[in-house]
């Protein structure tokens, strides 16, 4: 008898605990209509395209170690970022790129949705070594342009810098 009363209480208590947190609390302060701090979500389009952010730094090395090229990176980590990249942009300068950061390699390809600068389009695998370039890729095309082989990091710089630079598959890139 001492159990099943024992059982009892523990049920109530169980019930009363589990009832209190089902209420939701009333909002405070400006009579719940808006929260007090708004998101700021930017919008991008031609008329207000990002501006560069230079988030680091990535070197392309030749075959005897040597620096090649050297550029100030934009970091692309996000979905969102993923799929915005360069587009907008009316131009960049030919110090600057845009690095985008996978979690994995594996086959990517991009386009040229919304993108005014001609661009090289380079795809890098895991040990950090191009292993394909789309060349001179065709602004506002949406025409695939798929890796060669598998990419962790692609690097989007101005058209004709791979040929400028000697910048090739195998080429190491360090960031």
């Amino acid at each position: 008898m001492k159990f099943k009363t024992l059982g009892y209480i523990i049920i109530i208590a169980a019930a009363m605990v589990l009832s209190g947190c089902n209420k939701t609390p009333k909002p405070k302060g400006n009579n719940g209509n808006k929260p007090t701090k708004e998101l700021k979500v930017k919008k991008y389009d031609f008329d207000n395209p990002p501006e560069f952010r230079k988030d680091g730094e990535l070197q392309f090395i030749n075959d005897s170690d040597s620096i090649i090229f050297n550029i100030d990176i934009e970091l692309a980590t996000t979905e969102e970022e993923h799929a915005r990249g360069l587009m907008f942009r009316k131009q960049m300068d030919e110090n600057k790129g845009m690095l985008f950061m996978f979690s994995y390699e594996d086959w990517r390809s991009f386009w040229m949705r919304n993108t005014l600068i001609p661009l090289d389009i380079i795809y890098v695998n895991a040990k950090r070594e191009v292993v394909s370039i789309c060349k001179n890729a065709k602004t506002l095309d949406e025409t695939s342009l798929p890796s060669e082989a598998p990419a962790m990091y692609v690097i989007e710089i101005n058209a004709g810098l791979c040929d400028k630079y000697g910048i090739d598959k195998g080429t190491v890139v360090n960031f």
